[in-house]
């Protein structure tokens, strides 16, 4: 077997199908085909079973995909020997939540992009969970998200910096139903949300659990634009981060409903394995998020 078949394999897995994985490599179906049959005379059992019309990994054959990154490491590792004075070249993947990526990620991108133009970036965007699962599977070199729930010691984690969210309405919202520090109330307003797993929407929802207030219909847009557009028509009312909608509150077409009772902070931080080898491309980009966003205050 070679380096070949393998990345083939595992192309194949992550993209679903040989012919994406074809495109992506470059390579014609037949030629994908023939390697992942070679691949199959060699570990000596299938690599796919076909159900219905797809062509699906067995579960033994997906036991080789943490071997194969490894060997991908190692290889990318060989290549960087003797390699200070070469281009900063390779993968990076990174997941990140969404509010991140939009308002507070975009100068490191541009200037890693700018220094770095020959790595292949791919940005994956998803909720803090989702990300946490990714980082604890080995799926991507790095996590950017809020701090939920902790890791274990096979995970380094490092805070980069917190932020303040609060409850967001239309200046058009009416003035009575602004007193959510009261117990025990039923209001009309719908919830906006981008993510209902969202971090800072689940502080919210916990808050009006324990208050025991009612809201109207919840209203998913998994958009954060679309919200504050929502907000602004005064469809209803959403927990947001202050730096999301920072140029808004300014300029008065949001308005903050103070609410004594629900001050929260979320942190941003980087998660990654502690045996995953930096990279050039991944320390370049970890020293430029720390430039630009580490230790800063609250932008809002």
């Amino acid at each position: 077997m070679d380096i070949h078949q393998l990345r083939s394999f595992k192309t194949i897995v992550e993209k679903g199908n040989f012919q994406d994985a074809a495109k992506e490599l470059n390579y014609s179906l037949s030629a994908i085909s023939y390697q992942i049959q070679q691949l199959e005379n060699e570990v000596k059992f299938p690599l796919f079973e076909k159900i219905g019309r797809r062509m699906l990994p067995t579960e033994q054959s997906l036991k080789l995909i943490p071997h194969i990154k490894k060997i991908e490491e190692e290889i990318e590792q060989i290549k960087q020997l003797n390699s200070k004075d070469r281009k900063i070249e390779g993968n990076l993947t990174i997941s990140v939540s969404d509010s991140l990526l939009t308002y507070i990620l975009q100068p490191v991108l541009k200037e890693f992009v700018e220094t770095a133009p020959d790595v292949k970036l791919k940005l994956k965007v998803r909720n803090c969970y989702e990300v946490q699962k990714e980082i604890i599977r080995n799926d991507i070199d790095l996590g950017i998200h809020y701090q939920v729930h902790g890791y274990d010691d096979q995970i380094k984690v490092t805070e980069l910096s917190s932020f303040t969210v609060g409850v967001m309405a239309s200046p058009a919202f009416l003035e009575k139903e602004k007193n959510f520090d009261r117990k025990d109330q039923v209001k009309a307003c719908s919830i906006i949300n981008n993510d209902p797993n969202g971090v800072y929407q689940q502080y919210f929802e916990g808050y009006l659990e324990k208050k025991n207030i009612r809201t109207g219909q919840s209203i998913e847009l998994w958009s954060i634009e679309a919200i504050k557009k929502s907000i602004m028509n005064n469809l209803g009312i959403a927990c947001l981060p202050h730096f999301v909608v920072e140029e808004e509150l300014k300029r008065g077409e949001i308005t903050e409903i103070k609410i004594k009772a629900f001050q929260r902070t979320i942190t941003m931080i980087t998660a990654h394995h502690s045996n995953k080898w930096i990279s050039p491309a991944m320390e370049l980009f970890l020293k430029i998020l720390n430039q630009r966003i580490a230790c800063k205050p609250d932008v809002s």
